[in-house]
């Protein structure tokens, strides 16, 4: 598969921090990769870089973003062919905007020849493939008046008007209640089988990442810890933090009482001179040779760490 998008080496900082640390990351044509994480480690900061959507008081310090072999500059109108699906779905809606509006003007302003009318069919039968019954009568409500799991359906559907080759979605079953958050994952998973779409997904949901990543970056404190596919991510885990996310997620030990793994301590606030591991002030397997330089190892043909140990 030719590759689509690449980050290199990214740095990015805010007025007292480091955001991001030589973020190096790509996705091939059609493949669909995940970003893990724990809040505060900035994969989401990861999608705003690529989308044009960094906060006011952070800035991209070195290193680039390719998509599609053209520099992305930050712009949201220099990302090309890419459908964005943001965290918050209710705020990322209009309120004052009916669903038609909000999937047909962006469109129309693009694709100036086209008429409403084709744009209004195309969202028709988008928000019906996703699922959506009463498609027509969706179309002609406000965001109000829609569930949690309509509007996260209308975001993507709107992500896909464009004829887009990447959809990003941060976050994408968040903040849903059960029921409805086991339909999106299944929606997003029925999307990644039919489509053909590239998709880079930030996640902390990690049922949800192991069917439907093809390959996983865990990443910490503006880093990625550790690469791979997803059976050498959940088969293979190598990075204490790896380890410690997929304990935290066991849910099997959930459901018959056991006490669950806990990581201790709290997210680091990196320091761009930070030469050795991030985790080592969490990790019980913490030694002398973790204060120097870790270096980046691969131990496979496909899976990457950034580990001592």
């Amino acid at each position: 598969m030719a590759e689509l998008l690449r980050f290199e080496s990214l740095f990015a900082e805010d007025e007292r921090h480091t955001i991001l640390a030589g973020l190096s990351l790509h996705v091939d044509e059609g493949e669909k990769v995940v970003i893990v994480g724990e809040s505060g480690c900035g994969k989401t900061m990861s999608i705003g870089a690529l989308v044009g959507l960094l906060p006011d008081d952070v800035r991209i310090t070195s290193g680039s973003v390719v998509f599609d072999g053209h520099a992305v500059s930050g712009r949201s109108e220099d990302s090309g062919r890419i459908g964005f699906v943001p965290q918050n779905t209710s705020d990322s809606l209009h309120p004052l905007l009916k669903v038609s509006h909000t999937m047909t003007d962006p469109y129309l302003h693009h694709h100036r020849k086209e008429s409403r009318k084709a744009a209004l069919e195309k969202a028709l039968h988008l928000l019906s493939s996703l699922g959506i019954e009463d498609a027509g009568r969706v179309l002609s409500l406000y965001p109000w008046q829609l569930s949690g799991g309509m509007k996260q359906r209308v975001n993507i559907a709107s992500a896909l008007m464009d004829d887009i080759k990447l959809l990003v979605a941060d976050e994408p079953t968040s903040a849903l209640d059960i029921h409805i958050r086991r339909q999106i994952e299944e929606l997003y998973i029925a999307l990644a089988e039919n489509s053909g779409l590239a998709m880079l997904i930030v996640s902390h949901d990690l049922g949800f990442v192991k069917g439907i990543a093809d390959r996983i970056y865990v990443m910490y404190a503006g880093r990625i810890v550790e690469e791979g596919t997803c059976s050498d991510i959940f088969e293979n885990p190598v990075h204490p933090y790896t380890k410690a996310l997929i304990a935290l997620a066991d849910r099997k030990a959930r459901e018959k009482g056991k006490d669950l793994a806990e990581i201790g301590g709290t997210p680091f606030v990196l320091d761009r001179a930070s030469a050795g591991c991030t985790f080592s002030p969490r990790c019980s397997s913490c030694s002398s040779s973790c204060i120097g330089p870790v270096c980046y190892k691969q131990i496979s043909p496909t899976h990457f760490v950034r580990c001592v140990l």
